[in-house]
């Protein structure tokens, strides 16, 4: 169960004042720590502002948001999440798929006041996440 999110440091710029047109998101996991039943997932949400056409989009802006994720969880999800992590530098999806609707939530409201504040639409992924293993052998 998430306990708790961190915003360690956040970096907005608008490089242009071109009419924003499309926006990306990611969200990587940078780093995580289990210790017992504690699980810590340290990750940074960014939103990439383009502008223009779509076949030559330019940069217009971004929002970087980094933190941290608590979590306590059972020492078999933490294990399972700790091995997943060691051999594959990912999550398990259905761990995953909770961080990243948490995040696509939270840095979008919070990422809101930063982002209109220098002239950028808030960064508010449109649909919840559904994550799915690919099968061996294929890449996603």
């Amino acid at each position: 169960m998430i306990t708790g999110v961190r915003i360690n440091k956040v970096e907005a710029e608008r490089y242009s004042e071109e009419m924003i047109t499309n926006m990306k998101f990611n969200i990587n996991f940078d780093n995580v720590k289990v210790e017992q039943d504690n699980v810590t997932v340290e990750y940074t949400f960014l939103a990439d502002y383009e502008g223009g056409d779509p076949a030559k989009a330019k940069q217009v802006g971004q929002l970087k948001i980094i933190g941290t994720i608590l979590s306590k969880e059972s020492k078999k999800e933490a294990d399972d999440i700790a091995t997943v992590w060691k051999s594959k530098k990912t999550l398990p999806i259905a761990f995953a798929e909770n961080v990243i609707n948490l995040l696509n939530f939270e840095c979008g409201a919070r990422g809101t006041l930063l982002a209109s504040s220098i002239g950028l639409l808030a960064p508010l992924p449109l649909s919840k996440a559904k994550l799915q293993e690919t099968p061996s052998g294929q890449s996603a």
